[in-house]
C-alpha cells in the first residue's frame, strides 16, 4: 500500500535484492485475469524481460514457480474468444 496500487509497484519489487517471498505466486494469480495478462504483456513496462531472470531464481522455489506460472498464463487466453490479428481478407472466400 505504501508504494501505490497497480502492477508497477509489484514489478519494481522484483528489482529489490530480496523480493517479497509471495510476489511470484501473486503475479501468477494476477496473470489469470485478462487485465493482469494485459498489464504483464504491456511492452512499455518490459514486464516479461523483468520476469525471465526469475525463471532460474535459486533462492526461492515458491518465487520461481510463481513467475513461471505467470509467464505460462500469459501464453494462453482463459475463456476469451480469440481476436483476429488482421482484418478480414478483401477477396471472396
Amino acid at each position: 500500500r505504501e508504494r501505490g496500487c497497480g502492477l508497477a509497484p509489484l514489478l519494481q519489487a522484483l528489482g529489490e535484492p530480496r523480493p517479497p517471498p509471495q510476489l511470484g505466486p501473486l503475479l501468477c494469480n494476477l496473470s489469470q485475469l485478462p487485465e493482469g495478462r494485459r498489464g504483464l504483456l504491456d511492452r512499455s513496462r518490459c514486464s516479461v524481460q523483468r520476469l525471465l531472470p526469475f525463471t532460474q531464481y535459486k533462492d526461492s522455489t515458491v518465487h520461481r514457480r510463481g513467475v513461471v506460472g505467470a509467464l505460462r498464463n500469459c501464453c494462453f487466453e482463459y475463456g476469451e474468444s480469440p481476436q483476429p490479428s488482421c482484418p478480414a481478407p478483401c477477396w471472396p472466400v
